[in-house]
């Protein structure tokens, strides 16, 4: 599929919507225009889910959700478009290199989140596929969005949530959500659960 003139905001849009991703027949290059719109669209989700955040919400990081909503987008272009040289991957796919903040991390977060089932789909086309390599570096640096699935917990940095409130909040939450067991080996994170849960751990979680 190629005929649409907004493929990039089409795609972030079915994301958020209906959580499906268009797949294109080529990579397109993302016009400064559709980067506007995208962000913009982006933040008024952001605006959106903040409603039920707990504490205060951190300002919304227009960098990084577009950072992360290209970075989805391209890499699920990958995973069928694949005509580029390995050396072309960190043009196409570049670096976060902006503070990693409590703020970056939930606004990239809005599309990030969607990541990991791409990584995963591309293990089972190729395991050894280089990109699988370059998305999974980018996904320890916002690791919020990789709650849930298999992660190197050596390369994840937890003191970012000692910076803001809510953050923290929501991300012990996402990990009861999901029974992500694999993040209970940080000593941070279960002394955190240990106070949420109380005389009640049993009850909300059994296997811990």
């Amino acid at each position: 599929m190629s005929t649409t003139k907004t493929p990039f905001l089409d795609t972030i849009f079915h994301l958020r919507t209906i959580e499906q991703i268009i797949l294109y027949d080529k990579l397109i290059t993302i016009a400064k225009e559709e980067e506007s719109e995208t962000v913009s669209f982006l933040e008024s989700e952001y605006e959106r889910e903040i409603l039920e955040y707990p504490n205060i919400a951190p300002d919304f990081n227009p960098n990084a959700a577009l950072w992360a909503s290209k970075t989805v987008y391209l890499a699920a272009q990958l995973s069928l478009c694949r005509e580029h040289k390995i050396s072309d991957l960190a043009v196409i796919l570049p670096d976060y290199n902006s503070e990693i903040s409590a703020s970056a991390l939930l606004s990239a977060d809005i599309c990030l989140r969607f990541l990991p089932q791409i990584i995963m789909e591309m293990k089972r086309i190729d395991p050894d596929d280089l990109v699988i390599v370059i998305l999974e570096k980018y996904l320890f640096k916002f690791h919020y969005s990789a709650i849930g699935f298999d992660v190197d917990l050596e390369q994840i940095n937890f003191e970012i949530l000692y910076s803001n409130d809510c953050l923290k909040q929501l991300y012990i939450d996402r990990i009861v959500e999901r029974k992500a067991i694999k993040f209970t080996e940080s000593n941070f994170i279960k002394e955190q659960l240990q106070i949420g849960f109380g005389d009640y751990k049993k009850i909300f979680w059994a296997e811990l």
